[in-house]
């Protein structure tokens, strides 16, 4: 979990990094584009595009992540742990054979 928010803060990072580069290097502003009609418009294209598609796989993403994926991370995690634990568990001088 903590590495799936580091990841997500270092998203918002690079897109705060990039949106400050454009303004300072090409003058464009995500808040003017998005403020303008057309800007407005293209923003409710895209929403009405994701919820569409969205509304066609939300049954088979959901289904592919709890019966496939979740189990599959689950056992892959519970196994890291039960690693992890067994090396914790070695001292210096055992042998793990």
């Amino acid at each position: 979990m903590e590495n799936k928010q580091r990841g997500l803060i270092g998203i918002i990072v690079l897109i705060v990094i990039a949106l400050i580069l454009l303004k300072y290097f090409l003058n464009w502003s995500i808040f003017d584009a998005a403020a303008s009609d057309q800007g407005k418009s293209t923003i409710l294209y895209i929403r009405d595009v994701f919820n569409t598609v969205w509304h066609y796989i939300a049954g088979p993403i959901t289904f592919i992540w709890n019966q496939i994926i979740k189990p599959i991370v689950d056992i892959s995690w519970k196994n890291f742990q039960a690693i992890i634990h067994m090396g914790q568990n070695v001292g210096p001088n055992s042998s793990v054979y």
